[in-house]
């Protein structure tokens, strides 16, 4: 999952950043508020890319001893803040800038250069979708992307598709307005695009920021998951019931799981009648019989952690997504 996670905000990252620096360009010869809307948007798009970079490298690193459960909630926590820098530095000075042209019409000087580069962004803009598409459809399984969005834990390519889906629309309203504004003479067409694109970008912005505090408050693992691994352990002839079960996402790829198991006494009690009948003392030899007792509560302990261990393995076989298993007897 990393891996095209990784893919995705690379491919994002270097499309934007040469995006940039041809969109100020064309700004700089048209004055046209739609086109700094668009360069302002790439802009913000590369430098969220980057913190998107940034934490997806920082969340790999193994658990230590200030954090035994490893550093999966950096991811997170960069995508939080690539939301609040696409609400500011995105929807907020977009929309600014276009209510200043709309009250304030600048005197536009456009020309093709304008129409090429916001041609060459929408392909640029097309191919970054179609690598964030591919991330995402390999992620997702058979579940819709509806379906998807809601429940998925990796915020990096799913921040990468919405920001593009996004971008290529906004070049597709920068394109209609700046051809309007063209056409009748009329800037406030080129001020509408602005407000529009900027409103794009604070929707998104404000869903993405929804969606990561959901995962840094700590969200549940799917109820498949969590159903699924329950109805092991219950299948199981050494538990008697499962009476408490809590789940927690710790990263994009893994989750922890915590259930309270009663144990099946009467189990584990047939499986120590042979070694208890090896050892069975004489009823008047005290001594010994306190030594019995004693040899047979260690060996009950040992047999309980060696079959907690044992579950635990066969969980995380079965569930590789389940990194974190604490099975506590109640």
């Amino acid at each position: 999952m990393a891996a095209s996670s990784k893919t995705a905000v690379l491919a994002a990252l270097v499309g934007n950043s040469v995006l940039t620096v041809l969109k100020f360009g064309a700004f700089l010869v048209s004055g046209s508020g739609a086109m700094l809307s668009e360069a302002i948007h790439t802009a913000a798009d590369a430098a969220n890319q980057a913190l998107l970079f940034i934490g997806l490298k920082r969340s790999l690193r193994p658990g230590d001893r200030r954090h035994p459960y490893g550093y999966g909630g950096e991811r997170f926590l960069f995508a939080l803040l690539s939301a609040v820098g696409i609400f500011v530095f995105g929807c907020g000075v977009t929309v600014y800038h276009g209510v200043h042209i709309w009250f304030h019409p600048p005197e536009l000087s456009l020309s093709w250069h304008v129409f090429a580069v916001l041609l060459l962004s929408l392909l640029v803009d097309g191919l970054v979708l179609v690598v964030a598409a591919r991330a995402v459809w390999a992620q997702k399984g058979e579940k819709s992307l509806f379906e998807y969005l809601h429940t998925a834990t990796d915020p990096s390519a799913i921040a990468v598709l919405l920001e593009d889906a996004v971008a290529c629309l906004g070049v597709l309203i920068a394109l209609g307005c700046i051809g309007l504004a063209h056409l009748t003479g009329e800037p406030r067409w080129d001020a509408l695009g602005s407000i529009l694109i900027g409103l794009l970008m604070g929707g998104i912005a404000i869903w993405l920021g929804v969606k990561n505090r959901e995962l840094l408050l700590g969200r549940a693992a799917s109820p498949e998951l969590v159903e699924a691994a329950v109805d092991f352990l219950r299948s199981q002839p050494s538990v008697l019931r499962v009476s408490r079960v809590r789940s927690r996402v710790v990263s994009a790829d893994d989750v922890k799981l915590q259930v309270d198991l009663d144990f099946n006494g009467a189990w584990f009690g047939r499986q120590l009648d042979g070694w208890a009948r090896a050892r069975l003392p004489q009823p008047e030899d005290r001594p010994a019989a306190e030594q019995f007792a004693e040899d047979f509560g260690r060996e009950l302990i040992d047999r309980l952690g060696l079959e907690v261990d044992r579950l635990e393995r066969e969980l995380t076989a079965r569930f590789p997504r389940l990194r974190f298993i604490e099975l506590e007897a109640d």
